[in-house]
């Protein structure tokens, strides 16, 4: 599946989630209309969510709050998938790893992978997502690859002044978004 025909079927299924979210479409028209989602971590999440929108209800339902909660979820899941935009919360969590298993900056960054595997569980997005986020920063030279065989990475000493939320939100409004 090429990039183009990738973004086509995410728009598309954030624009049906909406629909049926908003009431306009049934259950069993979008997932009639639902678009392949074996290849994209975000269309199957948001597939999920719509086949196990839980019922409102005081009986035999959720709570009003637990409900809210779920579609502000849901609705977080669907705008990732139109817009396609660096989010803050994904590349905070990344830098709280990074800075974790660099003893705050002190020693390089073994073990990578593990480490773009636990971000995106903690985000909900796949690893190849991170892994592009991991690519901005080194592109930007705030990360650096130190060794080729092993992919041990250390922070440059840019990289090594970035401590507060602010300065990581500036990293995103600089980079490209083109994740």
């Amino acid at each position: 599946m090429n990039v183009n025909q990738q973004k086509s079927d995410k728009q598309y299924a954030a624009y049906l989630a909406r629909k049926f979210f908003s009431g306009q479409i049934s259950k069993r028209e979008i997932l009639d209309q639902f678009p392949e989602f074996d290849k994209d971590f975000k269309i199957r999440l948001l597939f999920d969510r719509i086949t196990k929108k839980p019922r409102q209800s005081w009986l035999f339902g959720i709570s009003k709050k637990a409900y809210q909660k779920f579609l502000t979820e849901t609705y977080e899941i669907i705008e990732d998938l139109e817009t396609g935009k660096l989010r803050f919360n994904t590349m905070k969590r990344l830098f709280q790893e990074l800075w974790l298993h660099s003893d705050n900056c002190a020693k390089p960054i073994e073990h990578i992978s593990i480490l773009l595997l636990e971000v995106a569980k903690s985000t909900t997005n796949s690893k190849e997502e991170i892994r592009k986020y991991l690519n901005l920063l080194i592109d930007k030279k705030i990360l650096k690859r130190i060794s080729e065989k092993q992919l041990i990475y250390e922070f440059t000493e840019s990289g090594k002044k970035i401590k507060t939320d602010s300065e990581i939100e500036k990293i995103i409004k600089t980079l490209p978004n083109t994740v």
